[in-house]
């Protein structure tokens, strides 16, 4: 069974004031999407830590090479779910509940904005940690090729916990549960703006993320971010003593670690739960694929 993880602490987007706007406006704009990552809204629960991370992170997201690896990042994990997980046609329930063409357009571009979102999130949180145990190499990043990525401004309605349907809440309660979420991510929440594609969702979903598979594929996508994060470059000191100068004590920066690692688990399964979205929007695997061996 899944670790059970303690609830984060978090600063919304709509909560977020002074340089911790800037951040978030900032962080927005390097990534290209309209929504603060999850991993950043537990960040500023540490001002001090949040403002010496950034300082650091935004010129590694201003750089080709970062991009470049959280494609590949988002490239296996689609590789990863294709070849070990038997995933159904989502589209054909969605023909059988009256979608319109419309409605399948907006429910396609919010899984494309996550399967484009969450792969940079999860090589940041490696990347996070690695510098934590002074495993990343300082100084400037060396100069690269022009940033070119997509950049996602409509933002999507997501149904928050304490409006949602019964059903919905049902899903999202099973959701945090089997997953062992701290949080419910808003990938689950932009796609509970559809309740029926939701329900066939986390049906197909469920079974999967209770495999042993599933959490070696999880595993997997973790130990990949961290080898890509161990060729970045980051112009700060993340070790403890660095820490404390900034004014965090012991237990924060324990906790700062703890959250950390929490998420870079929980975003290598959001990307590993977004590319079986993506797969199954385009029509799911076959009974052939599943248990295909992964070639790197």
């Amino acid at each position: 069974m899944p670790e059970k993880r303690s609830k984060l602490m978090l600063v919304r987007d709509h909560e977020a004031q002074g340089r911790i706007r800037e951040i978030f406006d900032e962080v927005k704009q390097a990534l290209g999407v309209p929504g603060v990552p999850l991993l950043y809204q537990a960040y500023a629960r540490y001002p001090e830590f949040l403002d010496l991370h950034w300082r650091a992170f935004r010129s590694l997201l201003s750089t080709g090479q970062f991009f470049a690896l959280a494609d590949r990042l988002r490239g296996e994990a689609y590789t990863r779910a294709h070849n070990y997980f038997q995933i159904g046609d989502l589209c054909e329930p969605l023909d059988q509940m009256s979608f319109s063409p419309g409605a399948k357009h907006q429910l396609e571009e919010v899984i494309e904005l996550f399967n484009y979102k969450d792969p940079p999130v999860l090589l940041i949180a490696s990347i996070q940690l690695l510098a934590f145990d002074q495993a990343i190499a300082k100084g400037e990043p060396p100069p690269d090729s022009p940033v070119q990525h997509p950049r996602f401004q409509e933002k999507p309605v997501v149904i928050e916990e304490q409006v949602a349907s019964p059903t919905v809440k049902r899903i999202y309660d099973e959701v945090k549960r089997v997953l062992a979420l701290p949080a419910l991510n808003g990938d689950y929440k932009a796609f509970a703006r559809w309740p029926d594609f939701l329900n066939a969702y986390w049906k197909a979903l469920k079974p999967i993320a209770q495999s042993p598979a599933y959490r070696e594929q999880q595993r997997g996508l973790c130990e990949s971010s961290e080898s890509m994060a161990r060729d970045m470059v980051l112009p700060a000191d993340f070790g403890f003593d660095a820490l404390e100068r900034i004014g965090l004590k012991a237990k924060q920066i324990e906790s700062i670690v703890r959250t950390t690692r929490t998420l870079q688990n929980v975003f290598a399964g959001l990307v590993l739960n977004v590319a079986a979205a993506k797969i199954g929007f385009e029509g799911g695997t076959t009974a052939a694929t599943a248990g295909r061996e992964f070639a790197a």
